[in-house]
């Protein structure tokens, strides 16, 4: 098979059934809330007297994490829940891939072979929300996202997998392919960007309330933009990751009235040959964190009850053995994975895709 010869001629160490209580986590760039989220988890883990710890890996993207992960290379991966529906069908290489032990950067592919994908990977837990905030000068003509057809319209985040989910929203707002002017950059960058007038709008993905938002409305005045909920409608007709929500009034200086936007799901993601009782000693740890700060899709039933959006997500994802297993302690069903596979003990510094 490709994917295994592909990890030998990366040059990759194994090294056995060595015990190792480090897990890989793919965290997207460095600077990016989902490598905060893994240095506050692993402080969680620390004070808990946990033995497994995490080490981030950073990669491009979503969909460079998770084909990392889909192929034994990293134990787990923080992804843009639309990762699941796109990572694996898209053809791409690692390059470079940083080893221990070796000095060669390497091109190797990581996609599976032909039409039939196997997927090796399982959910973990929903960890945190990102919510589109689109936003224009307050002095510009621009009233709704359907304006924004040939105008510069800067991508807010440190996941490539945004514009994609930009470029749909446009296309659902009637603005045709060849209008479809977006450019993607790191929140602080873009919201520069707006400031400059090198951009007429804003869209930035994060959570609510967002610290680059307030920022921003403190030092100018702007104007949001509503995403309206029959376009929505649409979106989820293929978006099955992204749901419908509100930023409520007054989030924001000067943001007097609410604002309909869209929430994407960011998943916690686990090679499925990582040890049941690795995953059940990090969900502890997860539960702590998410059941004090509300970032949970599918942590505690109180959550359940009151986040319409989590019955929808739970319901098409599969999860870890050692996540159910922790679920039905705590009264929650979800699907557990189809798919077993053994996991090598690999040790990578960093990967980009």
């Amino acid at each position: 098979m490709k994917r295994i010869l592909a990890l030998i001629v990366c040059g990759l160490i194994l090294t056995g059934c060595k015990e190792d209580n480090t897990l890989r986590v793919g965290v997207g760039a460095p600077d990016s809330d989902l490598c905060k989220y893994t240095e506050k988890l692993n402080d969680k883990l620390e004070q808990s007297g946990a033995s497994i710890r995490l080490k981030p890996i950073y990669t491009e993207d979503s969909n460079a994490s998770l084909r990392l992960l889909n192929n034994g290379i990293i134990d787990l991966a923080l992804i843009n829940a639309d990762a699941l529906d796109t990572a694996l069908i898209t053809v791409t290489k690692i390059n470079p891939a940083y080893v221990a032990g070796s000095i060669n950067e390497k091109n190797y592919e990581v996609i599976n072979d032909g039409d039939d994908i196997s997927v090796y990977n399982s959910t973990v837990a929903g960890v945190i929300d990102e919510a589109l905030h689109a936003i224009v000068r307050e002095d510009s003509p621009y009233e709704d996202i359907s304006d924004l057809g040939e105008k510069t319209v800067v991508v807010g985040s440190y996941d490539n997998c945004a514009k994609d989910v930009a470029y749909k929203l446009l296309k659902d707002h009637g603005i045709k392919r060849e209008a479809r002017k977006l450019v993607i950059k790191n929140p602080e960058e873009a919201v520069e960007m707006l400031k400059n007038k090198e951009a007429e709008a804003l869209f930035l993905f994060d959570r609510i309330p967002s610290e680059y938002a307030k920022d921003l409305c403190n030092s100018m005045k702007v104007k949001f933009l509503s995403i309206k909920q029959d376009h929505l409608r649409s979106i989820s007709k293929y978006e099955k990751y992204l749901t419908s929500a509100k930023i409520f009034p007054k989030q924001y200086h000067g943001q007097n009235e609410p604002v309909g936007t869209v929430i994407i799901n960011i998943l916690l993601q686990a090679h499925n040959g990582v040890d049941n009782s690795k995953i059940e000693e990090l969900m502890g740890a997860l539960f702590d964190i998410n059941s004090q700060q509300d970032y949970s899709v599918a942590m505690n039933p109180e959550i359940i009850e009151i986040k319409d959006a989590a019955e929808p997500l739970i319901k098409v994802l599969r999860f870890h053995p050692g996540a159910v297993r922790f679920y039905k302690n705590h009264d929650i069903n979800v699907k557990e994975t189809e798919h077993s596979s053994p996991l090598f003990d690999i040790h990578i510094v960093a990967a980009s895709d």
